[in-house]
Formats: structure tokens, sequence, C-alpha cells
């Protein structure tokens, strides 16, 4: 049900000239704070480059819309599984879902590392967290990270994954040396006497592509989407099994798809496609907030988009039509739309009245 914290998210963001991983890092940002039981944080591909730079401009539409909008001209896609949200090439979604591996028995750990952090002191954390060690982080790699001088040096970037599968974490780690994990191997065995590739770890070679075989199960929310979803996992793997239910906990509809990476990647496209905007604004209390950021847009055609979001029509006086072009930039956070489009009008000297059904722009009577 992973999926469902990315549709139920509502999103106002437009932002120009800023990379692809600033935007990520804000979509996924709102999610996590529209999601307090659990922190959301993304995992990106290596092989694709963070600092392109995109546009984006949605106004009331999901979480899912926006990295739907966001990842599609790159050539990206985006999974989730629990807590992290897979950003990258299809194949290596693919792949990384293949090579999954996750805890026989439920259990999570939390993994906040700052950056500069060794691929090897990291794999040690989940290891030690898992185990329920307590880690000193100021002893020396070679001493804390007995058993793990197998896995390729890295420095890495800042990691804080919160209430996430130890083995998904671990997985992950693994990938970005095109290792996997064997499945059914405890968390344990990824230490290694000699210091020799342990038994519980094979390298994926590019000739091998087994892992586009292999099938696991996922759970979809799907109150107006099954029909969609199962016809998007048959066109990939004819051979997927369903079993449709409700969540134990929220009583909503949702499908149980058994199937390989291609199929579940085909299964959360049409479930994001077919779910319904979180609508609006206005239906999600007035009093919503979000975070924005914008550089270089015209004042109207901001507020055009704060009026349409809140389900509101935009009126702008005849005598105001020329300022109300004026570019305007905006960096806010935790603001409602009512106080983003007065930070707007306040930039270029307008007026707004933010009505029940109608946002009026003006020039201001002084």
């Amino acid at each position: 049900m992973q999926a469902a914290a990315f549709t139920r998210t509502v999103i106002t963001i437009s932002l120009d000239g800023q990379t692809a991983e600033e935007a990520i890092n804000q979509i996924v940002s709102q999610v996590s704070s529209g999601s307090p039981d659990r922190r959301w944080t993304w995992w990106r591909d290596g092989g694709v480059d963070p600092n392109k730079i995109v546009s984006l401009n949605l106004a009331g539409g999901s979480a899912a819309e926006a990295m739907t909008q966001l990842t599609g001209p790159l050539g990206w896609e985006a999974f989730p599984i629990p807590g992290i949200l897979l950003v990258g090439r299809p194949e290596w979604i693919d792949r990384t879902l293949g090579t999954l591996v996750t805890s026989a028995k439920q259990q999570t750990i939390d993994l906040k590392l700052p950056q500069g952090t060794s691929s090897r002191a990291t794999l040690n954390t989940i290891v030690g967290q898992a185990e329920n060690r307590r880690l000193d982080l100021d002893r020396s790699e070679s001493s804390q990270a007995m058993g793990l001088q197998w896995l390729p040096h890295d420095v890495w970037p800042e990691i804080h994954l919160q209430q996430v599968d130890p083995w998904h974490a671990a997985s992950l780690a693994l990938s970005e040396f095109q290792m996997a994990a064997r499945r059914g191997s405890p968390l344990a065995r990824l230490r290694s006497r000699d210091e020799s590739l342990p038994d519980g770890v094979e390298m994926v070679e590019d000739s091998d592509t087994s892992w586009r075989d292999t099938k696991f199960l996922m759970t979809y929310p799907t109150e107006e989407s099954e029909a969609e979803v199962r016809r998007a996992v048959q066109a990939v793997d004819a051979s997927a099994s369903f079993r449709s239910g409700r969540d134990p906990k929220t009583r909503k509809k949702s499908l149980r798809v058994h199937t390989n990476p291609a199929g579940h990647r085909a299964a959360l496209a049409a479930q994001w496609n077919a779910a319904a905007a979180p609508a609006q604004i206005a239906a999600s209390g007035r009093e919503a907030t979000y975070d924005l950021k914008l550089l270089n847009k015209p004042a109207n055609e901001v507020l055009q988009q704060f009026a349409g979001a809140a389900a509101k029509k935009l009126a702008i006086d005849e005598d105001a039509k020329l300022r109300s072009q004026t570019i305007v930039s905006l960096d806010a956070t935790k603001q409602t739309l009512e106080q983003l489009a007065q930070s707007i009008a306040d930039q270029a000297n307008l007026h707004v009245v933010w009505g029940d059904q109608v946002v009026r722009v003006s020039l201001p009577k002084d």
C-alpha cells in the first residue's frame, strides 16, 4: 500500500531552473509531511545525473502526478517501497526490485548517517542495528566494520531512513556495486570471516538477467482502478496472479498482485494514472499548507495556479493586468494558498482578495 502515500498527498509546486535532485527533495518532503507515521526519503539510481535542470508546474495535483511529470521527460521512473522512493531508469528499478530481499520477520530500523560515511560503515550500521548492537561511530572503520572489507570502498551522501526493513537498506547498499544478497540468508551472513565475498552475496553480472523473472507480491490501493491495474499488468506478464480485498485498517479496496518487476511498474503506473486527483485543496481543508519554490514566473500565472488549486476562479481587473505580468520568485514553507497568493501580490504591488468563490486581483487603492 506504499503507493497511497503519493496519491493522497496534495501538492502545489512551481519550479523552473532547479535540479532534479532539488525538485525530488521537495516532493518527497511534502509526502513525508503528510505521512506522520512514516518519514519518506528517496534512493537514486547511480547511473542518472541528479543535476539535470527541470521545470514543473502543478497546482492541486498529487505527489504521484508530480513525480510522473518530473521523471517522464528524463526517461526515469519512480517506485515506492516502504519508506523509500526508488528513482531512476526503468531497468535499474526492475533490477533493484528483482534483487530486493525482505526480512523473514517484520523488523524495521532507523538509519541516519552524515555525508561522507563510507559504504562499509553504512552496511555495518545496517547489520548492527538489525542485530540490536550499539555502534560506536568514533571507532575506526577497520575496527568496526569487521567482516565487511569485501565491500568496495565508496563515500556516500547523507542517509536518513526511518522505519525501513533492514534487508531493504542492505539490498540497496549492495546494488550500488551490482551485488545482491542470496534470498534466505540472515543479515549476519554478510560478514565474512576471511574478508572474501561471503556466501550470502553474489555479483550480478551484466549478462545475468534472471532478476527480470523474479516474482513477488505487492498490494495496491484500487478504489476505482482495479480493472486498469489488471490490464496493465497482464499486458506485461500474462501469468500474473491477482487477489482483491480490503485493507484491514482502512477498509478500502486493494489488489494483491503477484508478478515480476516490470509487471509491478506497470501496476503502479496504472494505479497512479487512474487515481483521482486529491481535489483539491479546498476538499483537503482551507488551512492545508505547502512548501513552494519558484523562480522568475509571471505573477498572474502563479496566482492562476493557486486559484485553480483551491477550485476558485481568478479575476484580474483590467487596469491591473499589465502589472500582474510582473516576474516574481518565492521560497516559502508551510504556508496556505492564501498566504502564498498574498506574498506574490506583495511582490508585484497588487491587491488580492481571497474570496470563497473568486480570487480577485486589483491595483492597490493607494
